[in-house]
């Protein structure tokens, strides 16, 4: 008899989240398998995107916590962890741009997408979908909350 329903095996990608309270936290997200991807890991931004209001996250220190995803800013992890989003292929965007969000903070980096099939203006990237799009900052991957800007500059 087990204690509980058995679970999925899950990888960790550390991350600092920075909160719409000011607060910033290194933290553990729990990848699920996904055998579609050449990592065999759910990239972070699809974890991010899900229909859940909060997330569980482990923290660096010990101890776990929930995130309210609505109050997430900014998710920061390195360009070599597992769960990175796919960050474009020949022909896509790479435009430097400063995200100024809702809270006064800004976000300046190299914006990693395509824009949706039959359109190509920075609006149709900034409206494509999904909650956070992709910033690149040297070995940093920096994903932001679409629904927190307030304005982008290009």
């Amino acid at each position: 008899m087990t204690d509980g329903p058995e679970r999925p095996a899950t990888s960790p990608c550390p991350a600092v989240v920075q909160l719409t309270d000011g607060s910033r936290l290194e933290v553990v997200f729990w990848l699920l398998p996904d055998p579609a991807r050449s990592d065999g890991w759910t990239t972070l931004d699809a974890l991010l995107d899900g229909p859940r209001a909060f997330l569980a996250v482990g923290l660096t220190g010990g101890g776990s916590t929930i995130l309210s995803r609505d109050a997430i800013l900014t998710v920061e992890i390195d360009e070599g962890s597992k769960g990175v989003p796919d960050l474009g292929e020949p022909g896509a965007s790479f435009d430097v741009v400063t995200v100024h969000l809702d809270t006064g903070l800004e976000v300046a980096g190299v914006l990693r997408s395509w824009a949706p099939e039959g359109a190509a203006r920075m609006s149709d990237v900034i409206n494509a979908e999904g909650r956070f799009f992709t910033l690149g900052l040297g070995s940093r991957i920096v994903l932001v909350n679409r629904t927190r800007i307030a304005r982008v500059s290009f």
